[in-house]
């Protein structure tokens, strides 16, 4: 018989909580809790046997881009010949990481300014050419500017909305709003509602609108996903989000981000209070880091004080100089009271040893919510959400501190060894009485430049969807990627926890809720229907 969780049981919950005979009980912790993920309308699954080793969505998501920050979001006229040779000079930036913002060269800064801090053409502008060459070149504009133009609204509300959101001006070194320490990461973008966009919607196809002026307006399927992705980034009232598993990881795991924090104790003297000192502050610096793991990072280097007591009355004094500048924070008072044990061997060799102090920044860098998702709680909402109700969700492909949301595509497990009596490992869940090491070939929705036509066909996924995980060579000499882990079983089968064995692996997972056409955007819904016409 199979071990089920229905919708009454789910009424039940107080705080996230499973019920005491739930069969999905507490070897997670509650933000791991896979219930969280549990569709309203279905019955959840917990009995390994019984749920399905592959699965996909029965609408699949499509890919688009994610229209960054740093391009101006919707502003960006990605179909322009200037745009592409931007591109092209950005490949051959010095500046790659921020891709170009921060180069000198006088001639890409010039291109830069020029494709994202254009002046939008006047209506009069448009009405002086002739019909085919006002709509080639429409066709040549942003997502942004063609939205307003087929509003008729020619003081472009949406353009300068997605400027003053993107602050894109701050990085254009011609405009008044330039700032020199200005720079905006590339991963700034909106897949947060692209993500629900590509679940919640079919994918568009290219369609050519006529204007309230009479304008012919071509929109590429890539503009009306952006317009999608806009409605819910910019309307409250959609309920994006309505389910939400495991803690958002806000630190680069990386080994070079551990190498670089390792640097900065290399300097240090026992002792030495103003280098100790110096060496906090550039710690602190640390884009890659969360406040918390700073602070315990932070405590390590306390033990360079000569004595214990030293280092407690210094180390206070930074942890209410953070208090003062970030309010009232529990995470943070956490964080202080559990690490003044780092120094405990203040001043001395055992409290000073490098390889030692090494070992545990990697453990505070790596942090609980830098481990999860759960690997058993994985495992139960990919085979419940898309194997058995045949419905799609979100993720963040990546376990640091950017965020990439996707859309989960389809999935195909397989059992790789399993374990029993003392194989069994020794921090399993209570109740473990078989583990199974499972691998599991992932797909997830990618971002793609944009483009005139649909991306997807609800059957071709290999060059539009992805695998997420650790690299592997198959039997047939092939690279793939797979996600591999262990569950652990109760007595009666059901999937109690889990252990990651990939590196690689989601941070967190999200459900959407529902998406609807509000009358501020009737318009986009009018494209959006003339768009799925073809």
């Amino acid at each position: 018989m199979r071990a089920i969780l229905s919708l009454s049981v789910l009424a039940t919950l107080t705080a996230c909580n499973p019920p005491k005979d739930s069969k999905v009980n507490e070897q997670w912790n509650e933000r791991n809790n896979p219930v969280l993920m549990m569709a309203y309308d279905n019955e959840f699954v917990t009995q390994f046997d019984a749920l399905p080793l592959s699965g996909r969505p029965e609408k699949m998501p499509w890919s688009d881009h994610y229209w960054p920050t740093y391009h101006g979001g919707l502003t960006y006229r990605w179909n322009s010949a200037k745009t592409k040779l931007l591109d092209q000079k950005v490949q051959a930036s010095s500046d790659r990481v921020f891709a170009g913002q921060l180069d000198n060269n006088p001639e890409l800064q010039k291109l830069r300014s020029e494709v994202m801090g254009y002046t939008p053409y006047t209506k009069e502008q448009l009405a002086a050419l002739s019909e085919r060459e006002r709509t080639r070149l429409i066709d040549t504009l942003s997502p942004a500017e063609k939205y307003d133009i087929y509003r008729g609204d020619f003081k472009y509300s949406t353009v300068n909305e997605e400027r003053k959101r993107t602050n894109i001006f701050s990085t254009l070194r011609d405009k008044p709003e330039y700032k020199a320490d200005a720079k905006i990461p590339t991963w700034f973008g909106i897949c947060h509602s692209w993500a629900p966009a590509t679940i919640l919607f079919n994918e568009p196809g290219p369609v050519n609108l006529k204007s309230k002026d009479g304008f012919q307006v071509p929109m590429a399927a890539s503009d009306v996903k952006a317009l999608l992705s806009h409605m819910l980034d910019k309307d409250p009232s959609q309920a994006r989000v309505d389910r939400f598993l495991a803690e958002r990881c806000n630190n680069d795991i990386s080994e070079a981000t551990i190498d670089t924090l390792m640097e900065l104790f290399v300097p240090l003297q026992i002792g030495n209070k103003e280098l100790i000192s110096k060496q906090v502050n550039l710690l602190f610096d640390s884009e890659k880091l969360d406040t918390q793991t700073m602070l315990v990072a932070a405590s390590f280097m306390y033990a360079f004080y000569s004595d214990q007591a030293t280092a407690a009355a210094e180390y206070q004094k930074l942890f209410e100089n953070l208090r003062r500048n970030t309010g009232r924070n529990s995470a943070l008072s956490l964080a202080y009271l559990e690490s003044q044990k780092n120094f405990a061997d203040a001043g001395t060799p055992v409290g000073t040893n490098l390889e030692t102090i090494r070992s545990n920044i990697v453990k505070a860098v790596e942090k609980p919510a830098c481990n999860d998702t759960n690997a058993g709680a994985f495992h139960l909402v990919i085979a419940n959400v898309m194997g058995i109700q045949k419905q799609s969700f979100g993720i963040d492909a990546t376990r640091d501190y950017e965020v990439w949301n996707q859309a989960a595509a389809s999935y195909e497990s397989s059992v790789v060894k399993e374990f029993k009596g003392d194989e069994i490992s020794s921090d399993a869940a209570p109740g473990t009485v078989r583990e199974l090491q499972i691998r599991t070939r992932f797909r997830y929705t990618t971002e793609e430049n944009p483009a005139r036509d649909p991306f997807g066909d609800d059957v071709s996924l290999q060059r539009y969807h992805v695998q997420l995980g650790d690299n592997y060579i198959g039997s047939d000499g092939r690279r793939f990627k797979a996600l591999d882990y262990k569950i652990e079983l109760d007595r009666a089968g059901n999937i109690i926890g889990g252990t990651w064995l990939s590196k690689v692996r989601p941070d967190f997972l999200w459900g959407t809720g529902n998406a609807f056409f509000s009358k501020e955007f009737g318009e986009i819904e009018d494209i959006y229907y003339q768009s799925l016409q073809r």
